[in-house]
């Protein structure tokens, strides 16, 4: 392509490679007719592979390697490793189930509607229904795009085309954490991050005073400071092995190699506070960048990544305050801690992102050899396990029912959400941080009970100010004393047609429709239905139906004494 082609923009097209383009194939069929290989590239950039040896039943690994690259193509709908590797899950759960049954099919042609439904019971078996159904949901996507369809039994083809079967499998909503649950965890969080900070900060002041003047150390501190120089010029960890066991090298290694950098127990403390902190998705926060700007010392930029918005817009860029005197106060601030924290080990495992550990002695150790044991720990795949029960359990964190509180920074997010929505009095379109304000109340505002319950609260406060108000209006025009106003005075109100009438006021109500019904027993017939037959009417027809017998019976115990003059109003003063 010349390098003198026009860029794109609007009402020019885009540049393409001269020649033709092939791409490389997802599916690879070894010359040798051995098992398949299906290969899978994320639009974030990373890989996995998945080779069909592994698994039972050779007549159909073919055609479900066909399947399978249909759904983790570029014209599949998988876009990232998770997504491809729970496709993979599926086939290969399926197959070593079908390999299990006194006859296994050998082939797609003798598949029939009971295997799959022998699936859905045996993932019953591990997890709950809405997972299971989930799974068969996955499966019978793979069913769906076997190569010759026709070749299928008309029975399991009518299966995996039917409707219905995913009804409800979406998972759980988890709400988000209380007030008190949500300062729990970021005093914790923050007790670590601070640990982990001045534990770094140690250890940078005694390399640096071994540097600068080694004659002033101890000599305890002085071989400290050969190890911590090796280190930090190797990246490899330095470890004096005298007097210790086989079995307590690894702890050793994680001692000293925590002297510098950031290890693989500090994740969990570091991205629930980025999460507490910003709000963010712990997706967005795992794939935090190196690479920032920084704005006069107030203000830092970093370009994000938003996944599910498609590759147009799965970028942002954002601006975080920084507070120069307190590094653990914005998000800002504590992202140029992270970046410095972890400057050292990325300067030997060269990932583009501001995470980078030292990921251990043992396979780790192994895996990133060529980097001295440094990794950025997101590079490979985002669902690293963080170990965030474990975490909550060291710190005794416990939920408002006296239970071990669950650990997901997916609800640190929501409370996030919430708490922003409770202090802009919820007015959505300045309570959005991450979505948009449809989004937000959809997703994280409207079943969380934490919201419910705020939001009820006030809205019994603005009803009750209004009701406060019409009492003056009526008082002021009526010119009567605010205490003469009796509390129950309900027929102004049945008049109009906005009246809003809750639970709490049945048990008046009742006693209204008690009280009307012994004035009709001491008065003419038509003297009453002059004066209380509207309002007769409209009670037993139109409102009291309205509640269950539940909740009669319940209002029927708390029925107030309800003197039959009150209705009438206010009096005019003598």
């Amino acid at each position: 392509m010349s390098k003198d082609s026009p860029r794109a923009g609007r009402g020019r097209a885009a540049a393409v490679p001269e020649g033709l383009y092939q791409p490389p194939p997802v599916v690879e069929v070894p010359e040798d007719g051995g098992s398949p290989v299906a290969r899978f590239t994320g639009e974030d950039g990373r890989e996995c592979v998945f080779r069909f040896e592994e698994l039972p039943l050779p007549g159909m690994h073919l055609d479900f390697a066909y399947a399978l690259g249909v759904r983790i193509g570029p014209g599949g709908g998988c876009r990232t490793q998770r997504a491809a590797s729970c496709q993979w899950q599926s086939i290969k759960r399926f197959l070593l189930l079908l390999d299990r049954l006194p006859v296994p099919p050998q082939r797609v042609e003798d598949l029939r509607a009971r295997h799959l439904e022998q699936y859905l019971m045996s993932r019953r078996k591990t997890c709950s229904e809405k997972s299971a159904r989930r799974d068969l949901q996955g499966l019978l996507r793979i069913v769906r795009a076997l190569p010759g369809q026709d070749r299928l039994d008309r029975t399991a083809a009518d299966y995996a085309g039917q409707r219905g079967h995913g009804v409800d499998a979406q998972q759980e909503v988890r709400p988000g954490y209380s007030d008190r649950e949500f300062q729990a965890v970021m005093a914790a969080a923050r007790s670590d991050v601070a640990a982990i900070r001045d534990r770094i900060a140690a250890g940078e002041s005694l390399l640096r005073r071994f540097l600068e003047a080694p004659d002033s150390l101890t000599p305890a501190e002085r071989e400290q400071g050969v190890r911590l120089e090796a280190m930090a010029r190797t990246g490899r960890v330095q470890v004096d092995y005298r007097g210790l066991s086989a079995g307590e090298y690894p702890a050793a290694c994680y001692a000293q190699a925590r002297q510098l950098f950031v290890i693989d127990p500090d994740l969990a403390p570091l991205l629930i506070y980025a999460a507490g902190l910003s709000g963010r998705n712990p997706e967005t926060l795992k794939e935090l960048p190196a690479e920032h700007r920084l704005l006069e010392e107030r203000a830092v930029a970093v370009m994000l990544t938003k996944r599910r918005r498609g590759k147009a817009n799965s970028r942002a860029s954002v601006h975080w305050s920084v507070d120069p005197d307190r590094d653990l106060r914005t998000m800002g601030s504590f992202y140029l801690l992270l970046h410095r924290m972890m400057a050292r080990s990325r300067a030997f495992s060269h990932t583009a992102s501001v995470w980078s550990i030292w990921a251990g002695s043992g396979r780790g150790g192994a895996r990133h050899a060529a980097t001295a044991g440094h990794c950025g720990p997101f590079d490979a795949e985002l669902a690293r396990k963080l170990k965030l029960g474990a975490w909550a359990d060291r710190h005794g964190l416990v939920g408002d029912d006296g239970a071990p509180l669950e650990m997901l920074v997916t609800r640190v997010k929501k409370t996030v959400e919430a708490r922003t929505a409770k202090r802009v009095g919820g007015h959505l379109p300045s309570a959005r941080l991450t979505n948009t304000a449809l989004t937000s109340f959809a997703h994280y505002l409207r079943a969380d009970p934490f919201i419910t319950e705020w939001a009820a609260d006030v809205l019994t406060e603005a009803i009750t100010d209004a009701e406060h108000h019409a009492r003056d209006v009526v008082i002021r025009l009526g010119g009567a004393d605010s205490k003469a106003v009796p509390q129950t005075v309900f027929l102004s109100c049945f008049s109009c047609s906005n009246a809003l009438v809750l639970e709490r006021h049945l048990p008046a109500l009742l006693a209204l429709a008690d009280a009307l019904r012994e004035d009709l027993q001491r008065q003419d017939v038509e003297q009453w239905t002059a004066r209380h037959g509207t309002t007769w009417q409209i009670l037993t027809r139109d409102i009291l139906p309205r509640f269950s017998p539940a909740q009669h019976a319940a209002a029927a115990q708390r029925k107030p004494l309800l003197p039959l003059d009150l209705l009438d109003g206010p009096k005019e003063s003598p």
